[in-house]
């Protein structure tokens, strides 16, 4: 779900939405899913503006109603705080993801923590200029320090950088970052991609017939053997 824990603007886990509203859903949809392996069950777009330790809850049941139905599925987990890799073990939004999220439970130990990690000045991805060249490996570097002291998997699900020569330099940076980590991360995706965005700043769908300019850098990472 693309609503960041939340139905009608009420948080999952309080009286208005209850969790077992929450995992009655995942139950429905992982047991529609369940026999196609190439499906990724991502438990949430971007919790945010919560108790971490009630997001942590939240996903544990939908973990649980997952694997209730027989789904052998990855599941994406993300953390509070819009799962920014950045503020990982930051405390301005409440315990940090650091300290609560290791209590995610799952029986068959097959899920990755899918954080977002955009190169601009606040983290937004709501702008086309990069803070330096080597934002994106110092941004995730307290992450995947996380995720190896732990023997956890990461995601990158959300990441992005401007058409302009610094935010060129800062996608190699942190593709380059990726690979050489592969061994905790399983992978990356690129926000935005299809027709819909139009001319959007971090669109990636050809232009005219051309590939947009973000893509040759991304293009040697999209190999075999890469993150």
């Amino acid at each position: 779900p693309h609503n960041y824990a939340r139905y009608y603007g009420q948080v999952i886990g309080t009286t208005q939405v209850p969790v077992a509203w929450y995992s009655d859903f995942w139950s429905k949809l992982a047991s529609y899913y369940k026999s196609n392996n190439k499906v990724i069950f991502g438990l949430m777009n971007e919790p945010n503006t919560m108790a971490t330790e009630m997001w942590l809850s939240d996903a544990n049941a939908a973990i649980q109603a997952i694997r209730a139905t027989g789904a052998t599925n990855l599941i994406f987990v993300p953390g509070n705080a819009w799962t920014g890799a950045w503020s990982w073990t930051q405390n301005w939004y409440g315990t940090p993801n650091s300290q609560v999220m290791t209590g995610v439970k799952d029986p068959l130990n097959n899920f990755a923590f899918e954080v977002h990690q955009y190169l601009d000045s606040d983290h937004s991805g709501t702008h086309d200029a990069c803070v330096s060249a080597t934002v994106g490996s110092e941004s995730l570097a307290v992450f995947t320090s996380w995720l190896k002291q732990n023997k956890f998997k990461g995601f990158l699900g959300e990441w992005a950088g401007g058409r302009n020569a610094l935010c060129y330099q800062a996608i190699q940076d942190i593709t380059t970052y990726m690979d050489n980590n592969s061994d905790v991360y399983i992978g990356w995706t690129w926000w935005s991609g299809g027709p819909w965005w139009g001319d959007y700043i971090f669109a990636l769908d050809p232009s005219n017939g051309q590939d947009r300019p973000q893509f040759q850098y991304l293009q040697p990472h999209l190999q075999p053997g890469t993150c």
